[in-house]
């Protein structure tokens, strides 16, 4: 069971928890469409957004692969739009140039970091992979907060599988589970893969949801990343 007085070592998710995923992709979004002549209008972000939250939820139950997402995501999102859509891969690839430099951070997750950063040691822990998330922290200046990045598309396992906390945790010699702490704005990932797997959590609830009562409860819930600094 997590331990507050052991507290060691703090895991981060990072996008939508310190970096501010629906504002870079829906930048990314319009810019590549801008590219292609596509007009973007009020309406089209949220679509992507409903469909992307659901797929990520599939590949969360190891339902669908993040290779797959990539390759149906941008025909699927532009025929429920009743936009055509010739090659969905290409706008894949090219909405990719523009998320992997984007650097718009959640507010108050500098701040939060550099806080964390003097006490624990932090690591990031997300689904992504290292060559984007390095750069995106790189331009916000808060890569230097991250002692490491265990990242899923590099680990070969994704939260909430027990095999990707299994890989961070045999990377932390002398590091028990209940001497760290998960922060995710995602109740499937971050929460309940982390309480099922013994670390502490902290849900970042920015949008103020009701909570699912079908997860484990959060050790602490805040809704502002700077609220970090009362708790931990």
């Amino acid at each position: 069971m997590y331990n507050e007085l052991m507290l060691k070592v703090v895991l981060i998710d990072i996008d939508n928890t310190v970096m501010d995923f629906d504002r870079c992709s829906k930048r990314s979004m319009k810019l590549t469409c801008e590219d292609w002549g596509i007009p973007f209008k009020d309406g089209m972000f949220d679509a992507f957004k409903s469909y992307n939250d659901r797929r990520w939820q599939e590949i969360e139950r190891g339902e669908l692969t993040v290779k797959r997402l990539f390759e149906v995501r941008w025909n699927e999102v532009f025929a429920s739009l009743g936009i055509p859509m010739s090659d969905g891969p290409k706008f894949e690839r090219d909405f990719h140039v523009y998320l992997n430099v984007s650097d718009i951070p959640e507010d108050g997750a500098k701040e939060a970091l550099a806080y964390l950063s003097k006490k624990y040691r932090v690591f990031a822990a997300s689904n992504s992979n290292t060559m984007k998330q390095a750069l995106r922290l790189q331009k916000t200046g808060m890569l230097p907060y991250f002692e490491g990045l265990f990242l899923s598309e590099d680990m070969g396992a994704t939260k909430p599988d027990r095999a990707f906390f299994d890989i961070i945790f045999s990377n932390l010699d002398g590091v028990a589970p209940n001497e760290a702490i998960m922060i995710g704005d995602s109740l499937s990932a971050d929460i309940a893969g982390a309480a099922a797997y013994g670390i502490g959590t902290c849900w970042y609830n920015k949008a103020r949801l009701a909570y699912d009562p079908s997860r484990p409860p959060a050790d602490f819930v805040i809704y502002d990343m700077r609220e970090l600094k009362k708790i931990l």
